[in-house]
């Protein structure tokens, strides 16, 4: 029977050994041996040895070094794989039995989907005008504004990229996403904002494994942080009057604060009065300005009204602030005009004037407090007196349950706003916050 190799002398003297391979080519090793006899000897240890050949030989015994040693069928196996032609069934055949194995938890063919790179993956992703997924969205009949978008896209600039530069979409693996846990930078951050990272980064992997860009489930299971958050401070009725009490650097800045205290409203929806919102004695209150998308929808997309004691002359001081408006917008001008036509002021300095109000008035820790705080002192003192919750989350927007919203939504409108302005009567009965 013949031997399954062949010996033949090389011109350095050294005897190799040729194995054949299964695709009629052949690999060659050397013995080490400069005699025929003591190479088929090395050759047949190899054999006795369970197959297994040194990964180098060195012909000078003086010299050490380990030797690896590797079995003629995985060498064969290992020849086959560089000279073979794998189709893209082979391909994927061999990557799904080495993740099958867990000898790999990724791994991405050239040209494939998931060989996008997921820099700009992302950064695509979480384009408004770009993303495929808004789009998506927007053909649904689904609402996604550019705020959204800007705010993610700023996240994984500062916090993901980097950690993904140079790889392709379909290397990203779950363990990627369980490190943006431990990561000192993201980590000291609040539990709020650490969620709003992993789903920044989740959302566009959720898409991608759905539409066949990477065969890796990163999203389920990722356990978010509890939401817990660091309470928001509000201010006592007793500072809150002594706070209008005192002259604020600016006028339209001190008014929509008032405006907030008085109706629990978001800035962007106060940024986005126009004069035609303002009646006798109430605010209607069916739109919101945003610095990305301009006037959009309210945060739950339902228009609401909102009823204001006229003694308090705070829907007159809205008019008279109205009038001021240069720009001859009539009833679509914007009740808190910024510099320039068809858009209002930068709502964020209505924050840097109330805490020097409150500078002003000795307030013991102006930070803790900011414009925001106004919408929860205002539900706060609300449910002082009415005691039925639907009614509030009616006047303030708020819709966070989903039998709670259905509620809201069949609330008789002229009772909600009966019940509220008997409410804002009592709160603010006998006090005057409006420094008239």
């Amino acid at each position: 029977m013949a031997e399954p190799y062949s010996i033949f002398k090389r011109s350095n003297g050294i005897y190799y050994a040729q194995f054949p391979s299964c695709n009629g080519k052949s690999f060659q090793k050397s013995t080490g041996c400069r005699s025929r006899a003591d190479a088929n000897k090395k050759v047949l240890e190899w054999y006795s040895d369970g197959s297994l050949l040194p990964e180098r030989i060195n012909a000078d015994k003086t010299k050490e070094h380990s030797e690896k040693k590797i079995s003629i069928p995985k060498r064969t196996f290992f020849q086959n794989l560089r000279s073979i032609d794998f189709d893209e069934y082979d391909q994927k055949k061999i990557i799904d039995i080495l993740k099958q194995r867990n000898i790999v938890l990724s791994c991405v063919i050239p040209n494939s989907k998931s060989a996008i790179d997921a820099t700009e993956f992302y950064s695509n992703f979480w384009d408004y005008d770009k993303s495929p997924y808004v789009k998506e969205l927007l053909s649904k009949g689904k609402s996604i504004h550019r705020s959204h978008t800007s705010t993610y896209m700023s996240r994984i600039r500062i916090y993901w990229l980097p950690k993904i530069k140079g790889r392709t979409i379909g290397e990203i693996t779950r363990d990627d996403i369980e490190n943006l846990f431990t990561d000192e930078k993201i980590s000291k951050l609040a539990n709020k904002t650490i969620n709003g990272i992993i789903s920044s980064v989740t959302i566009p992997l959720k898409w991608a494994y759905h539409k066949g860009y990477t065969e890796n489930n990163c999203y389920d299971g990722i356990q978010l942080l509890s939401p817990k958050s660091k309470k928001r401070a509000i201010l006592s009725v007793e500072d809150a009057k002594r706070l209008f009490e005192v002259d604020w650097e600016n006028d339209a800045a001190k008014l929509a604060n008032n405006i907030a205290m008085h109706t629990g409203m978001r800035a962007g929806e106060i940024a986005g009065l126009r004069k035609g919102d303002i009646g006798e004695d109430t605010i209607i209150v069916d739109h919101s300005w945003s610095r990305y998308d301009g006037l959009k929808s309210c945060k739950n997309g339902e228009a609401r009204k909102i009823p204001i004691p006229i003694s308090h002359e705070l829907c007159l001081q809205l008019q008279n602030q109205a009038e001021l408006n240069p720009y001859n917008e009539g009833d679509d001008g914007f009740i808190f005009f910024g510099l320039k036509p068809n858009s209002p002021t930068d709502f964020g300095n209505w924050n840097k004037y109330l805490r020097r109000a409150l500078e002003a008035i000795n307030y013991p820790n102006p930070e803790d407090i900011c414009f925001h705080s106004w919408r929860h002192f205002f539900c706060s003192r609300m449910m002082d007196y009415v005691q039925d919750k639907r009614i509030i989350q009616a006047i303030s927007g708020h819709k966070t349950e989903q039998m709670l919203n259905h509620y809201a939504e069949h609330l008789e409108q002229n009772k909600t706003l009966q019940v509220v302005r008997e409410a804002i009567k009592q709160v603010f009965a006998s006090e005057n916050y409006s420094n008239q």
